[in-house]
């Protein structure tokens, strides 16, 4: 090929590449185009060609895509994940939390020491605790136990046996503000069989739902028709309500017995009882004197032996005849010769009665009284 011919082929060359580059007015400024063109004979032929760059045409302005408006910037993180956060999941700080755990109640002792007379019997209140578990016994749930050291005995001559009701019944815990709290069944003191002289001890159990200072309770021992005693663990000491009377007067023979008083006393119990409310129990010292030198038996109509249950009555300032309500030490029904018999009798009475009278009825349906009064007031 001759040179005149590359040279045409290349001009028509870059002809065609300089109108490319220029076509596009989006496209970046054209920049000048080199072409070597080596021929074989007999030099290279350089060509130049510069192509001149038109008006500078403004990029158009970036058109927001889905994609960049979903993904929030880089200012608005954290104040758009938080929003997102508070609106669909709750943050640390409003996640529902456990209810706090009560603080471990503290352990508490008091010595008490103090006695009160219920059916007969010396209740003794010997020491107190509270605390979560006393003694091997726990409470249940959150609640708290309080404990007491009890001793009950028995001082009189007679068996007293709670039978019918069981003694936890009939011991109740007094709050501060009131409130009673029921004792827990817990032997020896569900049904105790107390012989005289005797004594049973142990611990009686009351759940509580807070702590509470021992010193501001009260141990109440009474069912609901007995009149109420109370042991308080602290201020004034319980007094066992006893008045006592001497008197020392007879009656002239009555049924072949000389009948005599030496006196009793007023109380609120008798072994196996309580008072009702407001009554008390007079408890007479009664004794029967044979004085012949033959046997005397006392009988009820048709020869058959009396007791005294059957023949001995109080009469109460009101004119009614009481009949008795225990028979502490009973008579017997036959008397020795030139024999006397001590016995004790006990009735209920309304408390503060001032002249009641033993009455001693015959099988003839005749009357015999002995006046007891005047009474000590309570």
């Amino acid at each position: 090929m001759s040179v005149s011919k590359v040279a045409w082929l290349t001009l028509a060359l870059v002809a065609g590449l300089v109108v490319a580059g220029c076509g596009s007015l989006s496209g970046p400024p054209p920049t000048p185009v080199v072409i070597v063109v080596t021929a074989a004979p007999p030099s290279p032929i350089v060509v130049v060609v510069t192509a001149t760059p038109g008006p500078a045409t403004p990029a158009p302005a970036a058109t927001p895509t889905v994609s960049a408006a979903s993904k929030p910037a880089a200012t608005g993180t954290a104040t758009a994940a938080g929003a997102s956060t508070a609106a669909g999941k709750p943050t640390a700080a409003s996640k529902p939390t456990a209810p706090p755990t009560p603080p471990t109640p503290v352990p508490q002792a008091l010595t008490v020491g103090r006695t009160n007379s219920y059916r007969g019997l010396l209740f003794t209140v010997e020491e107190a605790r509270s605390g979560k578990t006393i003694e091997g016994e726990s409470a249940r749930g959150n609640r708290l136990l309080v404990g007491l050291r009890m001793k009950v005995h028995n001082p009189g001559g007679l068996l007293v046996h709670f039978a019918n009701t069981a003694l936890t019944r009939l011991v109740r815990l007094r709050l501060p503000e009131g409130a009673q709290v029921q004792a827990e069944d817990e032997e020896p003191f569900i049904r105790p069989q107390i012989q005289p002289q005797d004594s049973v001890s142990g611990w009686l159990f009351f759940e509580v739902d807070r702590p509470v200072p021992l010193e501001s309770l009260v141990l109440a021992l009474g069912g609901g028709s007995e009149t109420v005693v109370t042991i308080p663990f602290s201020g004034p000491e319980p007094k066992i309500a006893k008045r006592t009377f001497e008197y020392l007067r007879s009656t002239e023979p009555v049924r072949g017995l000389i009948w005599s008083v030496s006196g009793g006393e007023l109380r609120l119990d008798v072994p196996g009882q309580q008072a009702n409310p407001g009554q008390e129990f007079i408890v007479v010292n009664v004794r029967a004197t044979n004085p012949s030198t033959m046997p005397i038996t006392l009988r009820k109509t048709g020869a058959v032996p009396q007791e005294g249950t059957e023949y001995l009555r109080i009469r109460a300032d009101n004119g009614v005849l009481l009949q008795v309500s225990a028979e502490l030490s009973p008579l017997p029904t036959e008397f020795p010769p030139k024999a006397e018999q001590d016995t004790l009798y006990a009735w209920q009475l309304p408390i503060g009665s001032k002249n009641p009278k033993l009455v001693i009825l015959s099988p003839d349906g005749s009357e015999h009284e002995l006046e007891l009064g005047p009474l000590p007031p309570p």
